[in-house]
């Protein structure tokens, strides 16, 4: 806690006491930095050897060649690679392939993907199923179970048995080639029907024409210029909310482009001969940056405020603590020879200009618990916020007492002593009887006065 915060004397002295004691940063930034010797610094100029490039340390030598040859290593087989990916996949001497050794796995996304081989699943071709109508091959009067092109578990399954031919005396028509249109058709072309499910063809037929003429007329077809509008709905309605907006924008557009030093003038907010307000969106938005500044003055200023009243409080704290750690016996002790020292000026004297006391004589036991004791002084009223002066600690009447002169001082020290039990000094006898009002009135105050803090 800082000093300015103690609430007594003896509490400031040992804050003070314990600053100068306990260091307010950690011991370790204190610490001497390590000592370099010359030793340390001669061992670290022959770690490395600049003739043989090597470590004088063994380890450290040996683990330095290691990792030297595994990043030669490293380096190397990125040169392949991409010797790999950018040139020739082969040599160009021995026509081998570089890429033989490179494993070759499939793709993780796709290995679920792939199903296991059927040697009896049926292969896509290109040929014609009908391009034959023979069961053998024509070349070598093989069967197709023999002579064909796929694997002997995928080759057709035919009859082997010898075709009878007219050497065997059969008569046989020749075989001829079949082509598409001996197939089965699916619609008749007497009855203008399909054969099966006539009317759910005709009516998908009609829908697939349907949309393909619908596609072809939204390609050409989205806007009416006679009319005005898009010729889709939910197009032409978000056309319309886009042209609100805009023109809900456009009394903004000219002023935006302006410079800011323009935008800011007061011109385009009222006539400034008139009054008159332009603008009703830039008033109000001027009325809440205006707005927005006094309240953050407004909290500068109590801010302020607060901070002087703080201070304000801090040195009558202050002032009031040196004047009670002074005794009353000190400005007793200054009028006690009647006289001054230095200039010779006699206080007996009416003329004679005393100070009055700021601090208040310590009271007896008997004044302090007796049964007669004075009630307590009324409590000093907290001086205002902003300028919180030093109020006197004399008496409201005490100026009238001070106007005797010096006869009254001494009348008044004398009282002060007998109250202190203390010997009054010999001039005291010798006040007027006009000043004595004023000494009952300064011992009444004196004697209700509460003894210093």
């Amino acid at each position: 806690m800082p000093l300015e915060d103690a609430a007594s004397w003896g509490e400031y002295l040992q804050r003070y006491q314990q600053e100068k004691v306990v260091r307010p940063r950690p011991d370790s930034e204190y610490a001497k930095p390590p000592r370099v010797t010359r030793y340390e610094k001669a061992r670290e100029e022959v770690q490395y050897h600049p003739i043989l490039q090597t470590f004088t340390d063994g380890p450290r030598e040996k683990a330095a060649a290691s990792k030297e040859m595994t990043d030669r290593v490293s380096q190397l087989n990125r040169a392949k690679d991409k010797q790999v990916r950018y040139e020739s996949p082969f040599d160009i001497l021995t026509f081998a392939d570089k890429t033989l050794p490179l494993q070759k796995p499939p793709p993780a996304a796709a290995h679920d993907m792939i199903a296991p081989f059927n040697p009896h699943a049926e292969r896509p071709t290109f040929r014609h199923p009908l391009d034959s109508c023979y069961q053998y091959n024509i070349v070598s009067g093989l069967p197709l179970t023999k002579h064909h092109y796929n694997s002997p578990l995928l080759r057709p399954n035919v009859d082997e048995t010898p075709v009878p031919t007219t050497l065997t005396g059969v008569n046989v028509t020749k075989p001829r080639l079949q082509h598409v249109a001996a197939l089965p058709r699916d619609f008749d072309i007497l009855s203008n029907r399909y054969v099966e499910k006539h009317d759910e063809k005709v009516k998908l037929e009609r829908e697939i024409q349907r949309r393909s003429a619908a596609a072809k007329y939204w390609e050409t077809h989205d806007y009416e210029p006679l009319l005005g509008h898009y010729l889709m709905p939910e197009k032409e309605e978000m056309f319309q909310e886009f042209m609100t907006t805009e023109l809900a924008k456009q009394p903004m557009k000219s002023f935006n482009r302006l410079p800011p030093s323009l935008q800011k003038g007061e011109g385009f907010v009222y006539d400034i001969t008139t009054h008159q307000v332009k603008n009703e969106d830039l008033y109000e938005k001027e009325q809440a940056r205006q707005q927005a500044t006094l309240e953050r003055n407004a909290r500068s200023w109590a801010r302020d405020e607060t901070m002087r009243n703080a201070g304000l409080n801090r040195q009558m704290l202050s002032d009031t603590r040196s004047i009670n750690r002074q005794s009353h016996q000190r400005y007793v002790d200054t009028f006690r020879h009647g006289y001054n020292i230095l200039d010779h000026r006699d206080y007996r004297d009416p003329n004679t200009y005393l100070p009055p006391p700021r601090t208040r004589p310590e009271p007896t036991v008997w004044q302090a618990v007796g049964p007669d004791r004075p009630p307590p002084p009324d409590p000093v009223p907290p001086p205002p916020p902003a300028i919180a002066p030093l109020l006197p600690t004399m008496p409201p009447n005490f100026i009238e007492t001070v106007k005797a002169g010096g006869m009254t001082r001494a009348a008044q020290i004398a009282a002060s002593m007998e109250r202190l039990d203390a010997p009054a000094p010999a001039f005291a006898s010798t006040a007027p009887a006009s000043v004595t009002p004023g000494l009952k009135m300064l011992a009444e105050y004196e004697s209700r006065a509460p003894a210093p803090a």
